[in-house]
């Protein structure tokens, strides 16, 4: 079946602005970008459908006519944008969300996704490419599952990995950290990605980490979605709270990938 990315829309800028990151993901692969708005009654989903038609239509004339799909669905907004999902054989959805009130909304949603990523977009894109790619580990074996997702983005845009970690006292959590490290590792030197490994302070984690993605200028980073709202809430200084808002994140589920990417041994 064919892969496509699914974007759910609102008609705000943030919706648009995920539009754009969701056009540099697809046109490589040449994947179709499904636009979605779930609508609150049927009585109002015809004229959605023609407003959002509209918008497809114009996205894809500015876009080399990328085929773009506009889609209008009645029900409730978590099972809706799910079920669509499921249907379409969506690769991965890209979210426009502003303020925390979205992102809160939006973590409902992505919990809920056993075999689809999201990447959530507040602001447009920098430079039209995803060149530095932040990826925060630790000792979780689970987290395994972000490394094909670099590969698979730094394959579209020849990115630099940077690895980002905790500095645990802890000599169990330290030892995982280690195994996630090489199995990492392997990986990046099989398919020949720069990279490089950075050990960032174990308390106010949070704060130092948004440091060091400031530092690099990192175009995205990418979090375990169980993980990603605790970083986000540990977050205190003011210019790292904006700068959360800024850069783009990709959240990636436990079972996320298994299927997709052809899996691996954890």
């Amino acid at each position: 079946m064919e892969r496509n990315i699914l974007v759910p829309y609102e008609f705000s800028n943030e919706s648009n602005y995920a539009l754009d990151h969701a056009y540099e993901l697809a046109k490589t692969s040449n994947y179709p970008i499904h636009m979605l708005y779930v609508a609150s009654n049927h009585e109002d989903a015809d004229e959605w459908l023609i407003e959002l038609e509209k918008v497809a239509k114009k996205f894809s004339e500015e876009h080399n006519n990328h085929k773009t799909v506009a889609t209008v669905r009645v029900g409730n907004l978590f099972k809706t944008i799910n079920d669509y999902g499921e249907e379409i054989n969506a690769y991965f959805a890209v979210m426009g969300t502003h303020g925390l009130q979205t992102i809160d909304k939006a973590m409902k949603l992505i919990k809920k996704f056993d075999r689809m990523p999201s990447i959530l977009i507040q602001k447009p894109m920098h430079y039209g490419e995803y060149d530095k790619i932040c990826v925060p580990i630790d000792s979780d074996k689970k987290s395994r599952a972000k490394f094909l997702w670099v590969k698979y983005l730094s394959n579209i845009f020849e990115s630099k990995v940077y690895v980002v970690h905790p500095d645990f006292k802890n000599s169990l959590r330290k030892q995982n950290l280690n195994s996630n490290l090489n199995f990492a590792g392997t990986i990046f030197e099989r398919e020949n990605i720069d990279f490089e490994v950075k050990v960032l302070p174990e308390e106010n984690y949070a704060d130092h980490l948004y440091d060091y993605i400031s530092e690099i200028e990192a175009d995205i980073v990418l979090f375990m979605t169980d993980k990603y709202k605790r970083i986000i809430t540990n977050v205190q200084r003011p210019r790292n709270i904006e700068l959360s808002k800024k850069i783009p994140i990709m959240c990636v589920n436990i079972r996320t990938d298994i299927q997709k990417l052809g899996g691996f041994t954890y």
